[in-house]
């Protein structure tokens, strides 16, 4: 990892070199290498783990939380030591646009933002009071036409993220700090909950998290990224 070349000093986070070239370069340099968005949205997916022989965080969903259970009663003592990822989901305010659909901390980027990479730092510390300490991975890209008349193009491009908080902060799952104008729930949840709520779109069925279009298949393919 290397520590970011051209983000702020606001931010204290490292870079994977895969990402570097593309990613940690002024925004203006990454707005003229992606002339097909008008737009630009980021998004970081934070991850917890917990094997079956660790207790689980207290916000840890009712399925996650049975699953645990029951798999500590029935797995074997090697297989009890191997980590399972959790994924952080916060659920949008009721008064907000979307309400009551479930998220990941993101946004749009903002002026000051000096990098997209700034920009995922920013939205993750406003949304959850965690401090990104990587950037390990892009999930993916998502399209976005916002005016069909006018042909806005959105372009939200996701991240795996490791936190500062996860490294030298006992509980620290437990001690998100969500903006209550933006978002009035966090829960730690598991990939067969996110592939459950992973809807195409046309499809209509009944799901564990709703998500706003296809984000719920973008929060399941941050499970194909995060680390072992």
């Amino acid at each position: 990892m290397a520590t970011n070349m051209a983000g702020s000093p606001l931010y204290s986070y490292t870079v994977a070199p895969h990402l570097a070239a593309e990613f940690d370069v002024p925004f203006a340099d990454f707005a003229l290498a992606h002339p097909q968005y008008k737009f630009f949205v980021v998004a970081g997916f934070v991850f917890t783990k917990r094997s079956h022989s660790q207790p689980l965080p207290a916000s840890a969903s009712e399925y996650v939380k049975i699953k645990h259970l029951s798999s500590s009663a029935t797995t074997s003592k090697s297989e009890r030591g191997q980590n399972e990822p959790l994924m952080l989901i916060i659920q949008r305010a009721l008064d907000d646009s979307y309400g009551g659909y479930w998220d990941f901390p993101g946004g749009s980027l903002e002026p000051h933002d000096q990098t997209i990479l700034d920009g995922v730092a920013r939205e993750v510390l406003e949304e959850t009071g965690l401090h990104v300490s990587k950037i390990r991975d892009i999930v993916r890209i998502d399209t976005w036409i916002g005016s069909k008349s006018q042909m806005l193009v959105a372009g939200k491009f996701s991240f795996v993220v490791d936190v500062h908080e996860a490294a030298d902060t006992v509980g620290w799952e437990e001690k998100i700090k969500l903006a209550p104008e933006e978002h009035v729930r966090w829960l730690w949840v598991s990939e067969e909950e996110i592939e459950k709520s992973a809807v195409r779109p046309g499809e209509d069925r009944i799901v564990p998290y709703a998500f706003v279009g296809v984000q719920g298949e973008t929060a399941w393919e941050a499970f194909k990224t995060c680390p072992a």
